[in-house]
């Protein structure tokens, strides 16, 4: 249970520490802080908080909600979604014809062979990422404590102690073992209980002074147990090693250490010329790489700061120092939260019951569309009672046992599996970095607009994007406002492959909060998947999808949506080959439909990082002045009775797929799923004739035309 926490979080996190160390390293420079007892507890504190952010912030929890009175169906999870679908329940209405135009079919796709890496799930590749790195870091901490025992070993200890060592230990009133070492190029010291510190020979060469300066150097160290202090610190650098911004932060810690004994030891001795040729001496002995993890008396990178700091001693005041330190305090904390907004981390579902009467027969409808739509009269699509025949299609995936889950972690677990999915998949998401998507398509069917086109989408953030499209004579751009906008030339209506893909690609994975739920377990391409069935009657045993179901199969390994089919007949099928990486999303290079059992839409996807463009998305004179043309929404699913119709002893279905203008009138339609081809052009010409009710929105819906047998 901890591991399946973990994983999906590992990312966010690594965005989290990379986002507020980078921050962190830059405010120093940016406020000019140059006070070394500060910004080493600076750095340290930054380090401790890049650790412990996951227990610093707010996690995210998807609540499950159980009604008291309830079986596990009427369980619900509420996630953080901003758009909700329109659930599988259906309105009823009466009688309605069409003309359709002659199908232009394309060859079925060809899904290439899943590339290797494709086969380990995202999360677990990061995690072994992070452990190798991890692994490679201490093995080098480790290799540094071996050359330091080797150096003490062959080490000899300093005998007779001089005069200037002692001096210096009475000077800092504390004590260490000093040794001569020809493999050390300069003082290093190390231990905590019997601290040791290891002399090159030139240190023997040295006047009393510089000797007493070096001394009091080492022994500082000891009596600040700055050698623990160094080796967390390599820790922390090899828990956070991915990070440049630590990296940086770790050698600020290390040149401020340094930095502050220096003025210590200037301050205890009064000797600053002799100390300062004392480190140029030491400076000039052989180069050696910095593999000790312990306080080194010199590092040659730092060399020029330090001497810099010895030299012109500056004097910060404390007024200084507490209004930097409150300014960088408060930008941290606001970057902190936008860290947080931007990467949550997401943790085990929270059960709450509640009273049966929440769940309502119109329950699965997201607040939208009940409140722009109240004359709605909703009820389930076809009495259990009344059996109503589907035809099987070969593209569903769902052909073998499928059950409501049995308790409420397993289904708070499927409904998890869901939301990653969708926040995988949906690029309008919050948080979603600017992006330009261009998409090319091949469109037929029995619609109005067929052939190539195009889809392309600008999007800086929820308040300014641009989309434009383009198939057969069809051809528009949009500003994008917040959720206004501004077309660049007014129409009557947008072509149905063109709603149909921007959905599909944009916000696949629309659902409502309390959504009723059935899980298939069948496999998909080779790989296992579950098939997740939303919305369909209370209480359903049904071994077969209902046509109220909307149905997403989503890969159990790397947690990416495969299918898609708001209703049976309609399938969305996303590939993803080239393997096609947005900032930590895996985005579908490949995304074909199929409708009533033949292909009708062929996309391929490029995706790369937005930028600012004014001219694009600054709407002209003309625009602002029409305003914003035709909305496209998901409307809810209809049913329409066709009753003494059809001379059979059983009850006939046809699932009619249908664009509704907003006053309520079918603009384009084609047959989903017919259980008989001779009833197909009767149900396209009743859904045809039927004014549905008027929206504010062009409406991608769904159309149950039932047919029940003539009365003899």
């Amino acid at each position: 249970m901890i591991l399946t926490t973990i994983l999906p979080n590992l990312l966010p996190w690594i965005e989290q520490v990379t986002f507020i160390a980078l921050v962190a390293a830059l405010l120093p420079v940016v406020f000019q802080m140059r006070h070394p007892r500060t910004h080493l507890a600076y750095c340290h504190l930054m380090l401790i908080v890049c650790l412990l952010l996951p227990v610093l912030q707010p996690w995210r929890h998807p609540v499950v909600l159980i009604s008291e009175s309830s079986t596990p169906d009427n369980a619900a999870i509420a996630t953080a979604s901003p758009v909700a679908q329109p659930s599988a329940q259906a309105t009823k209405v009466g009688i309605g014809r069409s003309v359709p135009v002659p199908p232009a079919p394309f060859p079925m796709p060809f899904w290439p062979p899943m590339p290797f890496w494709r086969k380990v799930p995202a999360d677990r590749l990061i995690l072994w990422t992070l452990a190798t790195g991890v692994l490679a870091r201490l093995s080098w901490l480790l290799a540094g404590l071996w050359h330091i025992r080797r150096y003490r070993i062959a080490a000899t200890p300093l005998y007779p102690i001089p005069e200037s060592v002692h001096a210096a230990s009475a000077l800092t009133h504390a004590d260490a073992l000093f040794c001569i070492s020809s493999d050390v190029p300069g003082p290093v010291m190390l231990g905590v209980f019997r601290p040791v510190v290891l002399l090159p020979k030139s240190f023997l060469s040295l006047d009393d002074e510089a000797q007493c300066g070096i001394a009091a150097h080492e022994l500082l160290h000891v009596h600040r147990r700055d050698w623990l202090v160094t080796l967390l610190e390599e820790l922390a650098g090899a828990l956070l090693w991915f990070n440049p911004a630590v990296w940086w932060l770790l050698s600020q810690t290390r040149l401020a250490r340094e930095q502050l004994v220096d003025g210590e030891v200037v301050r205890l001795t009064s000797a600053r010329e002799p100390y300062i040729h004392a480190l140029l001496a030491i400076a000039r002995a052989r180069p050696t790489l910095d593999l000790a993890p312990a306080p080194l008396f010199l590092r040659r990178r730092h060399l020029t700061q330090r001497m810099h700091s010895l030299l012109k001693e500056v004097s910060v005041s404390g007024l200084r120092i507490f209004s930097s330190y409150a300014s960088i305090a408060v930008v941290l904390v606001m970057a902190g939260w936008l860290s947080f907004v931007s990467f949550p981390l997401v943790g085990d579902p929270q059960v709450q019951r509640i009273a049966a009467s929440v769940h309502a027969v119109s329950a699965d409808l997201p607040t939208a569309i009940v409140s722009a739509a109240p004359t709605l009269a909703m009820r389930p699509a076809a009495p259990a009672s009344v059996p109503a025949s589907l035809p099987v299609d070969g593209q569903e995936p769902v052909t073998g046992t499928i059950q409501v889950p049995a308790t409420p972690a397993q289904r708070a677990a499927a409904l998890s599996l869901l939301e990653r999915a969708r926040q995988n998949s949906d690029m309008h998401i919050g948080g979603t970095p600017p992006f330009q998507l261009d998409a090319t398509f091949l469109a037929s069917g029995n619609v109005n607009y067929a052939g190539s086109g195009a889809v392309s989408e600008t999007w800086m953030s929820g308040q300014r994007w641009r989309w434009t499209a383009n198939l057969a004579d069809y051809s528009q751009a949009r500003i994008g406002r917040g959720q206004g906008g501004f077309d660049e030339r007014p129409v009557s209506a947008v072509p149905m492959r063109v709603h149909m893909l921007r959905g599909a690609i944009f916000s696949p994975l629309q659902f409502a909060a309390n959504p009723r739920l059935r899980t298939a377990s069948p496999q998909w391409n080779g790989l296992p998947v579950t098939c997740l069935l939303l919305g369909g009657e209370l209480g359903s045993t049904a071994q077969s999808r209902l046509w109220t179901e909307q149905e997403y199969c989503v890969d159990n390994a790397s947690g990416l949506l495969q299918v898609k089919s708001p209703a049976p007949g309609t399938y969305w099928m996303y590939g993803y080959g080239k393997n096609l990486q947005f900032h930590g999303r895996t985005i579908p290079d490949r995304i074909t439909a199929w409708v009533g059992g033949a292909p009708v839409l062929d996309a391929q996807i490029s995706i790369a990082d937005g930028s600012v463009n004014a001219e694009l998305l600054t709407p002209s004179a003309a625009m602002i002045a029409a305003g914003l043309g035709i909305s496209l929404t998901a409307g809810p699913k209809f049913q329409l009775d066709a009753p003494g119709s059809y001379a059979n002893d059983a009850i006939q279905t046809v699932i009619v797929h249908a664009e509704l203008a907003p006053a309520g009138n079918v603009l384009e339609e084609e047959i989903s799923a017919s259980a008989d081809p001779r009833l197909s052009q009767t149900a396209l010409d009743l859904v045809k004739q039927h004014r549905f009710p008027a929206a504010g929105a062009q409406r991608e819906v769904y159309i149950n035309v039932i047919f029940a047998p003539a009365v003899q």
